[in-house]
């Protein structure tokens, strides 16, 4: 199974060299792996709920210009069962929601960014549902580009609300873009 992500990494180094920064619409994927750290609004047995989650977003519509990127994003969460706190462990979520990102770019390969959501969340072992808003900040890398794409590693800082419980997420993942309608670099 390495072996198949190895061979795709190479090959996608291989046939997408670097180039220009691109300007135009485009659509985008991602993916990231996180830390969980979750504290309750009430009294509690375990102090911090931590667990690890993944996350995969579509970008259903961006427009990038030289400095500034704007996008609107659904996105797919999954949270783990909490780390045992002596017999105890919290219950895991899926999430579906959609975010508002706008990025702005530091220079050739450096871009912040910031990202605001609502979701709908489904715990794992019971049939209940909550929602919850979600600020997101973080630094994004280019890795590769050309006219028709741009590969960046992110570094995302996240901030979940919800009735009971605020939590924290630190993760790394990647973020693909893809102009279809490119203008061009420049």
């Amino acid at each position: 199974m390495r072996r198949r992500y190895v061979l795709l990494l190479l090959l996608i180094s291989a046939v997408f060299p670097l180039s220009a920064r691109t300007t135009g619409y485009y659509h985008s994927a991602a993916a990231t792996a996180s830390g969980y750290l979750g504290f309750s609004h009430f009294e509690d047995e375990i102090p911090a709920r931590t667990s690890f989650s993944g996350s995969a977003a579509l970008g259903v519509f961006g427009y990038q210009s030289q400095h500034w990127d704007g996008s609107l994003e659904l996105y797919f969460q999954d949270a783990s069962r909490s780390l045992p706190y002596g017999l105890y462990r919290s219950r895991g979520f899926t999430s579906i929601g959609i975010a508002a990102r706008s990025s702005y770019t530091m220079n050739n390969k450096f871009s912040l960014y910031g990202q605001a959501g609502t979701e709908v969340n489904f715990y794992h072992q019971i049939e209940e549902a909550f929602a919850s808003f979600s600020l997101q900040l973080g630094g994004q890398l280019l890795l590769m580009e050309n006219p028709s794409y741009q590969l960046f590693m992110t570094l995302p800082l996240s901030l979940h609300l919800r009735k009971e419980i605020t939590a924290l997420q630190v993760g790394i993942g990647l973020r693909y873009h893809l102009f279809p309608y490119h203008e061009g670099g420049t």
